[in-house]
């Protein structure tokens, strides 16, 4: 999840309305980026949804997906087959919203099966609880995935004794961890955990341009890190072709950050990119394929 979505800039403006090109671009084209890996290989995987919830968060700065059946819809019209969500509702603070999120998610998980993975969300405030969450999800509802977690929606600290609990109960229970942070964070996360597997949210940070090739070459660092395409710079030219260059092919997966941002627009950079369509088709659904088979999820 991006930083600092609700305050509109005229900076953000202007990057937003750049943006917004490319998405009629993708949907102009749609056929053809579908067949252009071929029919076997064509599967988009978006490793990075947040559904809408029940409750109705408003996550959107004017909202036009109100259902979750309006948030299948919006994605398969970007050709978006397949994903990881998590739920709207497991960002409030207290254990009784985010158990209440999950089970959102379990819900449209088996209602539309095949189709969604499920990602687990909780406090580490309330590591006693989290702790409990993150065992029951996966071991009763079958998630690996834990996050996108955001420090910065519920206030903690990732030096915090009860985060370090939290990567160590993912880790014994063989979960992937799903992290959005700033360069700091990142480097403190990256000396303390290299053993956790590990995805980092964004490109860039808040920083932009001082932190975002740093970035890449921390995950490029780690085996155990991956990076996915969602958020910050991802429309910057040549980004995507330094972490493909930088990190290999392998560890970048596609996400998008729906149902805040719109899919088209990092599914046309990486369309258009300079790199071969095999390392295209690797990030749109391979890596995510290989790296959910590791840990016994087969898509």
């Amino acid at each position: 999840m991006m930083k600092n979505d609700t305050i509109f800039t005229r900076r953000n403006f202007l990057g937003l309305s750049a943006l917004g090109t490319g998405s009629w671009f993708f949907c102009a084209h749609r056929e053809k980026h579908n067949t252009f890996l071929g029919k076997s290989e064509g599967e988009i995987i978006d490793c990075h949804l947040h559904s809408p919830s029940s409750e109705g968060e408003k996550w959107q700065w004017y909202k036009v997906t109100h259902t979750f059946d309006e948030f299948v819809l919006y994605l398969e019209k970007t050709g978006v087959n397949k994903g990881i969500i998590n739920c709207q509702r497991s960002y409030n603070a207290l254990p009784s919203e985010f158990i209440a999120g999950n089970r959102e998610v379990a819900h449209f998980v088996n209602r539309y099966k095949g189709k969604f993975i499920g990602a687990c969300v909780v406090n580490p405030l309330f590591v006693q609880e989290a702790l409990r969450e993150l065992e029951y999800c996966r071991k009763e509802l079958g998630f690996i995935w834990v996050g996108e977690l955001c420090n910065y929606m519920i206030p903690f600290d990732y030096k915090a004794k009860e985060f370090e609990l939290l990567v160590e109960q993912v880790q014994k229970l063989r979960m992937i961890l799903a992290l959005h942070t700033e360069g700091e964070e990142m480097d403190y996360i990256a000396s303390k955990f290299p053993d956790a597997t590990i995805v980092f949210a964004h490109f860039g940070d808040d920083h932009e341009y001082n932190n975002i090739f740093k970035r890449i070459d921390l995950v490029a660092s780690n085996p155990n890190y991956y990076l996915d395409t969602s958020g910050y710079d991802h429309d910057r030219m040549g980004i995507l072709e330094y972490a493909v260059n930088t990190i290999g092919p392998d560890r970048i997966l596609f996400g998008s950050d729906f149902s805040i941002n719109d899919p088209s627009t990092v599914l046309a950079r990486i369309k258009n990119a300079y790199i071969s369509d095999e390392e295209k088709q690797k990030i749109l659904s391979g890596n995510l394929r290989k790296l959910l088979a590791r840990f016994g999820v087969e898509t």
